[in-house]
């Protein structure tokens, strides 16, 4: 297999290189994210079979959104290294190859730790792919040609965790839930037989470093109980997590300072040292706090106070995925021709706006096409906002380009748990504050509580997006 200096000896970029099968790489290594990132929410209908089945309580089989949850965002940062070490078909074949074992896993899974142990295993192979996506993205394609390619990845973090419910409840009403895992396996097959036929170059440098097993222990404690904190924040008690949370962010910091210190860091963190990879990387992160926290907290307010069926819920979420598959790649490319201050400051602009009409609609009686309407939008608000990742990976020397990526994968699971746990936790207090007569005015207090708050997150979104430069110059 030829390295990726070898390959690029006359060309930089492979997708300059005449007949290079760049589509078709990146449509495989999509394909593993996708699936990643759709695990997220996957599950979330069909925890209360899982709990018929196995005949375990709503603590223990939360563990299955939780604990993949958990596992992603704690050995992320691990898969800088990774890619340096392997050579990029083996490392592909290898995650696709690990999915699908846990998948199948899952789908036979005889008891409930079986298939618990068959989704920590899926949770491993996530870690990898949207590093391995990106890195092939960044490898590929030369920055001026990026923002399109990086539009489907942007589709990926919105998209594949927007439809997860829906695509599982339309199983569910029709199978059964380990359908959910056997599905799967046909598009992986077909990923791994992309990869063998096709990715024949490395397309990352293979330096082999090492891995510091420290940091490797203090990202996997860190990130991972600081994950599992805010996953579990509606469950614990205040003194608990604040202790598990205060534990976690001083192991962090632990691991933040010895990245800083060794010769070697496992997550070169000197990529925030790029103004506009810091902005960019915030942005991202706000975005994904804001976005997986509405995807849960919609279909709450719908079901439980306007009492609407979940078939209904799913009607009212998809016209979102549709808009998000359509804008994705349009939005992409409108970044590659004018730059991401054009694309992220009226997106940031765009979704404060829309997250206040959101906050005006919730009430107990509101006309669900305006409800869906304005959620469709603000999805593609998001998305604007999320290409702004490009501008970011843009902004890094090529030596960076693994960190970038795998810092960005590892932000983003971490961004999402706390959004939820964050919506939620808001939502309970806000119930506890009502004096609301009945339940559904309660919940839907508490529900307004949450939205209102988000507000200040939005609107620092916007003075973000003002500090990014027209062009992708640092």
């Amino acid at each position: 297999m030829h390295t990726t200096a070898d390959a690029t000896t006359e060309h930089e970029y492979l997708a300059d290189r005449p007949g290079f099968p760049a589509k078709t790489i990146v449509a495989a290594l999509f394909v593993g994210a996708f699936f990643g990132y759709l695990n997220d929410t996957l599950l979330n209908v069909a925890l209360t079979p899982i709990m018929h089945d196995f005949a375990v309580d709503k603590t223990t089989v939360q563990w299955l959104t939780t604990g993949f949850l958990l596992v992603m965002g704690a050995f992320t940062p691990i898969t800088a290294r990774l890619i340096q070490r392997t050579e990029t078909r083996k490392m592909v074949l290898i995650t696709q190859a690990t999915f699908l074992a846990g998948s199948l896993v899952c789908a036979c899974a005889p008891t409930f730790a079986v298939l618990l142990a068959g989704r920590l295993v899926q949770a491993i192979a996530a870690a990898c792919f949207v590093p391995l996506l990106f890195n092939g993205i960044l490898a590929i394609y030369p920055p001026r040609r990026r923002g399109t390619a990086m539009g489907v990845i942007t589709m990926m973090f919105t998209v594949a965790p927007a439809i997860g419910p829906t695509v599982s409840g339309i199983i569910i009403d029709h199978s059964h839930w380990r359908v959910l895992f056997a599905f799967t396996a046909p598009f992986i097959l077909a990923a791994m037989l992309l990869v063998g036929k096709t990715l024949n170059e490395n397309l990352s440098s293979i330096s082999r470093p090492k891995i510091d097993l420290p940091s490797a222990a203090l990202s996997v404690a860190g990130f991972g109980g600081l994950v599992y904190a805010c996953s579990n924040f509606a469950h614990l008690g205040a003194t608990t997590f604040a202790a598990l949370a205060i534990g976690a962010l001083l192991l962090i910091g632990v691991f933040v300072r010895r990245q800083h210190r060794i010769d070697v860091p496992l997550l070169n963190l000197r990529a925030f040292g790029y103004a506009q990879f810091r902005y960019s990387v915030i942005i991202l992160a706000s975005v994904s706090f804001l976005f997986l926290g509405l995807e849960l907290l919609i279909p709450i307010y719908t079901q439980q106070v306007l009492l609407l069926s979940g078939t209904i819920t799913g009607l009212i979420l998809l016209p979102a995925s549709i808009a998000e598959v359509i804008a994705a790649p349009l939005l992409g490319r409108l970044l590659d021709r004018k730059g991401g201050r054009f694309t992220v400051l009226p997106a940031t602009i765009l979704l404060t706006a829309l997250l206040v009409v959101l906050w005006l609609l919730l009430r107990l009686e509101t006309q669900v096409i305006a409800l869906s309407a304005t959620f469709t939008l603000l999805t593609v608000a998001g998305a604007a906002c999320v290409t702004g990742e490009t501008h970011g990976l843009n902004a890094l020397p090529k030596a960076l380009n693994p960190h970038g990526a795998a810092i960005i994968a590892t932000l983003n699971p971490i961004a999402g748990a706390m959004g939820a746990a964050y919506f939620i936790g808001a939502t309970n207090i806000g119930e506890k504050l009502s004096t609301a007569a009945t339940v559904q005015q309660t919940m839907l207090g508490g529900i307004r509580l949450a939205v209102g708050s988000a507000l200040i997150l939005a609107a620092t979104t916007i003075w973000l997006a003002s500090k990014l430069q027209p062009n992708r110059a640092e």
